[in-house]
């Protein structure tokens, strides 16, 4: 499972095959390479500058490299898991009417479950893939779930069949985004439904705000894709999902708080959860904390609802039902 692309010339998009030219970026986060774009499919991917083993990069380096935190360091699952576990909630908003007493579930990708410990009561069965050694004992040891350390078509879950399948901030990792999907698909039954959730390459810090330094921040070598709605419905129309059972839906998790820190500071906050919380002040009169946090709440509502209406929100979530 290696990615060896020259960096010379052009190459083809990776969704719809298409010579492509056009460079985004050149400059990543970590790493080095170039991020192209295909402007028939509006779909951007890495040509990396040399050969990426992707499953040891996920099983052994991946979290020394990628934290919650603005600076580079390593992480681990406990710290995950006390993290983004308080920040679920829009998954499970768009997940809430499949999440039912006698339905399976499998998550691929789940890091150290903190997505998991939110529905693993609310089904009958849980199952997750995780590459990760350390995320995948959390899950097995802290959290009680049947995981495996292999890619799913290896894992001792494979041939396995689920009424819910999902995957979140994984498929921009994977080489091959339809084969991907492909082994989503069959491992989903028949009435069954796939949530598929990526960054936006119309981020709005990108394309709204434009800020300089988050073009940086952005592209890193870790991602190997940059999806737009255009594209993520052209990879599940390749594998045979008509146009009626593909649904995305625009969603956003940093709040205008940290919007506005990144174009008046020209960089990220120290850590995630000012902007990942509810929009909250304090002060020393309560009368006008209490009204200017209504007042921001009300507005970043409207904000999202603004980036939703263009497209320009973080992330983008696939809902792939098989009828």
């Amino acid at each position: 499972m290696e990615r060896n692309l020259a960096v010379d010339g052009q190459a083809n998009c990776p969704i719809c095959g298409a010579a492509v030219t056009k460079v985004l970026t050149t400059t990543l986060r970590r790493g080095t390479g170039r991020v192209l774009h295909c402007e028939l499919c509006d779909h951007g991917f890495l040509q990396p500058d040399h050969a990426i083993d992707i499953v040891r990069f996920y099983a052994q380096d991946y979290r020394k490299e990628v934290a919650h935190k603005a600076e580079a360091q390593a992480t681990n699952a406990r710290e995950l898991f006390d993290v983004y576990s308080r920040y679920q909630k829009s998954r499970l908003d768009l997940m809430d009417s499949v999440l039912q007493s006698d339905r399976q579930l499998l998550e691929v990708g789940a890091s150290a479950g903190q997505f998991l410990v939110h529905v693993k009561d609310r089904v009958e069965l849980v199952n997750a893939i995780e590459l990760d050694r350390d995320c995948f004992a959390f899950l097995r040891d802290e959290l009680g779930v049947d995981a495996d350390l292999e890619v799913l078509e290896q894992s001792k879950f494979a041939g396995k069949t689920y009424d819910v399948v999902c995957a979140f901030q994984v498929m921009e990792h994977v080489e091959a985004p339809g084969a991907f999907l492909e082994t989503l698909k069959a491992a989903t039954r028949k009435g069954g439904t796939v949530f598929v959730e990526v960054p936006n390459l119309h981020d709005p810090l990108l394309t709204v705000w434009d800020v300089p330094e988050y073009h940086g921040f952005y592209y890193h070598s870790a991602h190997l894709h940059y999806f737009s709605e255009k594209s993520l419905r052209r990879a599940a129309r390749s594998i045979g999902y008509r146009d009626d059972q593909i649904t995305i839906v625009p969603t956003q998790d940093y709040n205008l708080l940290n919007h506005l820190h990144w174009v008046m500071n020209h960089g990220p906050q120290t850590d995630c959860h000012v902007g990942l919380s509810e929009v909250s002040v304090g002060g020393a009169n309560a009368e006008v904390a209490s009204w200017l946090t209504r007042e921001l709440l009300d507005l970043n509502r409207r904000y999202v609802e603004k980036l939703v209406e263009l497209g320009t929100t973080s992330n983008l979530m696939m809902i792939l039902r098989d009828a």
